[in-house]
């Protein structure tokens, strides 16, 4: 599967080139739209908690770990955490820790906004993969913040010092 943006949506295509759905966020990821055909699923983060809801009702709970930053689905026990290693960044783990879902940016170095998405479980549904995506982009651009920012504190760290 391949997921890429086009016009300021990342949409989701399975092997045959067929779309499956797409997501629209906001830069700070507080909330977004999920697409999958004629559903729309709304996503509000408040903090460590993120609900998705469908036509104004609660569908999902999402908790996140504040300090491993993996997230729980509550009503599922599912997980989506990082991935150690330099292949693939973010999976969904079912109960028994078994890899449902892999998903990792095109580039390794560059993100060109490219995704590829690797299913191990043909019972995973469309907006989980969606929502896995959703918990690699917030992952990524948290990664990509807490790059920075030691950076900046590292350079100011030398300025001092010197």
């Amino acid at each position: 599967m391949l997921a890429k943006l086009e016009k300021d949506i990342i949409n989701v295509y399975n092997e045959k080139d067929i779309l499956i759905g797409g997501i629209k966020t906001q830069s700070n990821y507080k909330n977004a739209d999920i697409i999958i055909g004629e559903s729309k699923y709304q996503l509000t983060r408040d903090k460590w908690n993120t609900k998705i809801l469908e036509n104004g009702d609660v569908k999902y709970n999402l908790k996140s770990n504040s300090f491993s930053g993996n997230t729980e689905v509550l009503e599922t026990g599912r997980k989506i955490t990082g991935v150690f290693g330099l292949k693939w960044g973010t999976k969904m783990i079912d109960n028994q820790k078994n890899i449902l879902i892999k998903i990792r940016n095109e580039s390794q170095f560059i993100d060109k906004k490219k995704y590829e998405i690797e299913i191990s479980d043909n019972n995973v549904t469309d907006l989980e993969i969606l929502m896995t995506l959703y918990g690699h982009l917030y992952g990524s651009n948290m990664k990509v913040q807490a790059v920075v920012i030691c950076a900046i504190a590292g350079t100011g760290a030398m300025i001092w010092l010197t």
